[in-house]
């Protein structure tokens, strides 16, 4: 937001190239501004002295929700359409439920309870992480302990929004209510003996005393209380559903496909010249994937630097910051400009929040001798940086066969678990440049043996799912019945996150928020070892799942 920036940063001076420069706005400057310029348009003015983005729905999202909802009722209206007597925009058969509704059939129908019991193991883990009892608070009125969050911890936090289940959940609720609810919740029949006749049908009656406020009179009569449940053991049966539910995710690591290209040329129509749309189909390949970074790096040879096996060194240009402290300025090429980047740091106290700021640029610059031992030297606002990785040539034709580029960040797609004759593991990610060049070829993604001659096990991808075997498991796998797991197997389910080189990282298959950001799992919101202290990938079996969750098939 336009207010947040200028608290951070006002008073700055921002470098923009020639050797000019501007200052931010103070924060009074800033507002004066805003109040002068857009004196007539209270919309804008207010947007930009916002401090914090609305967490609420604005009127245009509630509108696109209430088109989608108007357009998305239509369309299953023609699926359920009665042969009969439904002749109506919307079917008879398709009941529209809001939010306040299913808000309501929950209290009434215990389900709050059933999802607090169902995410509580979560809390007393983060009692555990944090030696605290802090995540949870005994109830007097239900004699049990439920979830909670810390003060400092609440913002944006909600229950439900922790675990994937909650989307069962909703379907659940809406699957159970009927017209009957809707109506007599929307007080269709507010002032008839329909809605009498409804609250009969639908609630539970208690029966209540109290004396009439002008005659003093006692009188007792029977007031409708919570909603009846759809049958008996509704909640029991609603959470034994819920705890085996195994949720599964739709993937998307298509990366190439044959083009189908449509172009217009110019032929001769009786003796005469038209143009005409000639369509091009599985001539060219099209890659569906980020092949690389945007910043390209050059290779360079530093007599300092020692290159291992399968590395390459590469430098790239990087303007000077604050970031850059003494150990960054050692990855400098040039070793001229380490020196004199080094003597202004020192001089400034090793700060490099001061010295490469802005300001303290300017004036290493306009000084630049006295750090130069008295030789002039041309201003540094860029310098070269060399970093030892693993990047490939971007191309083997022109200037491309310069360059060399590293992949983008969350195109690993496959994650290769070979195994040798002692049954050992060995983990490998493929490039996405080598996946390319297979499947341009015809074959299968991942090889089927790695540079050691092991054999493939099996390989996984972003969003498969992995079942973790136990102790006794591990001994004899064959005892798992993967088509009929219980409450306690379903717990060891996890899912594929990402994976870099031989590591690999998970997350249970049903966690969609970590209850405390960077806490609950790790920094990075994902976890090696499962929640027992197994390491997932050294014992894992991949799952084959469909999209309602059914396990289809394992790989050992």
């Amino acid at each position: 937001m336009g207010l947040e920036f200028i608290k951070n940063h006002h008073g700055e001076i921002v470098q923009t190239g020639f050797e000019n420069s501007v200052k931010i706005f103070e924060e009074s400057e800033y507002q004066d501004f805003v109040k002068t310029h857009y004196i007539k348009n209270r919309s804008k003015r207010n947007k930009l002295l916002m401090e914090e983005i609305p967490e609420k729905m604005i009127e245009r999202q509630i509108n696109d929700t209430r088109y989608i909802a108007k357009f998305i009722s239509t369309l299953l209206s023609n699926l359920v359409r009665s042969a009969s007597n439904d002749d109506g925009v919307n079917s008879k058969n398709l009941i529209q439920v809001n939010g306040k509704i299913t808000s309501l059939l929950k209290q009434d129908w215990g389900i709050n309870d059933v999802w607090n019991d169902l995410i509580l193991p979560r809390f007393y883990r983060m009692n555990k992480i944090t030696n605290s009892d802090s995540f949870t608070r005994y109830s007097e009125k239900y004699q049990k302990y439920l979830p909670t969050v810390p003060i400092e911890f609440s913002k944006n936090y909600q229950a439900k929004r922790i675990d994937h289940r909650h989307h069962a959940l909703d379907a659940l609720i809406i699957a159970c209510a009927t017209r009957d609810h809707v109506n007599l919740l929307n007080n269709k029949y507010a002032k008839s003996k329909e809605r009498f006749d409804l609250n009969r049908k639908l609630r539970k009656f208690e029966r209540t005393a109290y004396n009439h406020p002008q005659s003093g009179e006692r009188i007792e009569r029977e007031v409708p209380k919570e909603f009846l449940k759809p049958w008996n053991n509704f909640t029991v049966d609603l959470k034994n559903f819920l705890e085996k539910i195994v949720v599964s995710f739709k993937q998307n690591i298509r990366v190439i496909n044959k083009t189908s290209n449509i172009y217009k040329k110019w032929v001769e129509v009786n003796k005469g010249k038209v143009k005409k749309e000639v369509k091009q189909s599985g001539v060219n390949w099209a890659i569906r994937k980020p092949l690389h970074k945007k910043t390209f790096a050059g290779k360079v040879e530093l007599g300092k630097v020692k290159v291992p096996n399968g590395k390459i060194l590469t430098a790239t240009r990087k303007n000077l910051d604050a970031s850059f402290d003494l150990k960054t300025i050692d990855s400098i090429t040039d070793t001229g400009i380490q020196k004199i980047l080094k003597n202004y740091l020192l001089s400034k106290g090793s700060n490099s929040s001061i010295a490469f700021a802005p300001e303290g640029i300017e004036e290493m610059n306009k000084n630049i001798k006295l750090y130069n031992d008295g030789k002039p030297h041309k201003p540094i606002y860029k310098v070269r940086i060399f970093e030892l990785g693993s990047k490939f040539i971007l191309g083997l034709t022109g200037n491309k066969k310069l360059k060399y580029v590293e992949a983008a960040k969350g195109t690993n797609l496959f994650f290769a678990v070979y195994q040798n004759e002692d049954e050992k593991r060995n983990f490998e990610t493929i490039p996405l440049n080598i996946v390319i060049e297979r499947q341009k070829q015809g074959l299968s993604s991942v090889p089927e043996n790695n540079k050691k001659g092991h054999k493939l096990l099996f390989y996984l991808s972003p969003n498969d799912l992995v079942y973790v075997p136990d102790e006794d498991e591990r001994e004899n796998n064959s005892i798992i019945d993967f088509y009929n797991l219980t409450t306690k197997q379903i717990n060891n389910i996890y899912k594929t996150v990402s994976f870099s080189g031989s590591q690999c990282f998970f997350i249970k298959h049903d966690v969609a928020n970590s209850i405390v950001d960077k806490s609950e799992y790790s920094k990075s919101n994902k976890m090696e070892k499962s929640i027992d202290g197994i390491m997932i990938k050294e014992h894992c079996i991949k799952l084959k799942v469909d999209r309602l969750g059914n396990i289809l098939k394992t790989y050992r």
